[in-house]
């Protein structure tokens, strides 16, 4: 009888599980609670001028809240010591999405295959909202960054300065008015007429 009990309380196969379990932990989706933040700064001659880079802690997993973004791009608008006004170009979100049977896949795929991969990881955001990352496996929680790309601000120019006119466009005031009765059946005329 006192086998059977013994049998019954034996718990070294859950304790052999959870050694197991733990070697596979990495390997689980988790919940994002940081991610990497690179700002890439255009200049007005299309060159990457500077490039800043910092690890964002978010204040919920796995999003980062339209106030964040707010002041982030706040924050970061100038680029340099000159303040040299920058203005949002776009915004990419580079998730690692991948399910824990594709891992082994992923470590071994060549260049064409790792492109398909960046492609389906790689996002565009439209617009200035909560930008929300998918749970990813552990061990490649680092590999999730945000990319704010920023473009140099033109200076403002001096509308009567004659010799700027050339690098502005012109737009031209159109007024439009109201044709009274007797120019419209005069044009009715002449189209008859043309008949």
């Amino acid at each position: 009888m006192e086998n059977k009990k013994e049998d019954l309380l034996n718990d070294d196969w859950i304790n052999e599980f959870e050694k197991t379990d733990q070697l596979y932990k990495d390997f689980y989706k988790d919940n994002l609670y940081y991610t990497n933040i690179y700002y890439l700064y255009i200049n007005k001659f299309n060159e990457i001028d500077k490039i800043k880079h910092e690890n964002f802690l978010m204040s919920s997993p796995n999003c980062i809240t339209r106030e964040e973004i707010i002041g982030i791009l706040k924050r970061n608008s100038l680029a340099d010591i000159e303040n040299r006004p920058y203005s949002l170009l776009s915004i990419v979100k580079y998730n690692v999405s991948l399910d824990t049977e594709e891992i082994t896949h992923f470590l071994r795929c060549d260049e064409e295959e790792m492109e398909d991969y960046n492609h389906r990881f790689l996002t565009s955001v439209k617009q200035i909202d909560a930008i929300y990352f998918e749970k990813t496996i552990h061990m490649l929680h680092d590999l999730n960054d945000l990319f704010i790309l920023f473009y140099e601000k033109m200076p403002q120019q001096n509308h009567n300065n004659n010799n700027n006119n050339n690098n502005r466009s012109i737009t031209k005031k159109v007024y439009l008015q109201k044709k009274t009765l007797s120019q419209h059946k005069k044009t009715i005329r002449n189209y008859d007429v043309m008949r």
